[in-house]
């Protein structure tokens, strides 16, 4: 099964550093398959035997522990949950950052994060495990900080902006 990895807050600012390739050697001394890494932010493909996503998760936190010896969260999706991403946009062709959360959030915590598009000029909409966040200003202005959605949320999450998202895409249609 293919699974699309995000990794968090990795290789920014000089810390928790990890080259790609040793990323990669790492997931395939683990069992992985077909391991393909998109620039240095942490984001992966790779092939792995029929598991669920919260064990993937698990999986690849324990290995970057195991392997480069520091606690990064993980977000995993299946092929096909990833390919909702791009089919749910709510807001097309404008500026869009993605957080891709570990868990579904409680219905509660959704209502209270949405209920900021009354007040501020980034629109969010939530469809599954993905936050979608229109940005008028730009990520550093926005009140959606990954930071302030894991908080309110009470998720683990990372975002990437929307052309990381279609790139990710493109590079998973290059191995079908």
């Amino acid at each position: 099964m293919k699974y699309i990895i995000f990794l968090r807050a990795i290789n920014v600012g000089g810390t928790r550093k990890i080259k790609m390739a040793d990323l990669k050697e790492a997931f395939l001394s683990e069992g992985y398959q077909n391991v393909i890494t998109y620039i240095q932010s942490g984001n992966v493909i790779a092939e792995k035997e029929q598991m669920n996503h919260e064990f993937v998760q698990q999986e690849v936190e324990a290995l970057i522990k195991k392997y480069f010896d520091f606690d990064v969260p993980a977000v995993a999706f299946k092929l096909s949950e990833y390919e909702e991403v791009l089919r749910q946009n709510p807001f097309g062709e404008e500026k869009v950052m993605v957080h891709f959360l570990d868990k579904l959030p409680k219905e509660s915590a959704v209502d209270k994060l949405l209920e900021l598009n009354a007040s501020s000029p980034d629109q969010a909409a939530i469809v599954g495990r993905f936050l979608y966040v229109s940005l008028k200003a730009g990520v550093s202005d926005s009140v959606y900080s990954n930071k302030f959605v894991e908080k309110v949320l009470q998720v683990r999450a990372t975002a990437r902006n929307w052309d990381t998202v279609l790139k990710m895409s493109e590079k998973l249609n290059n191995l079908s």
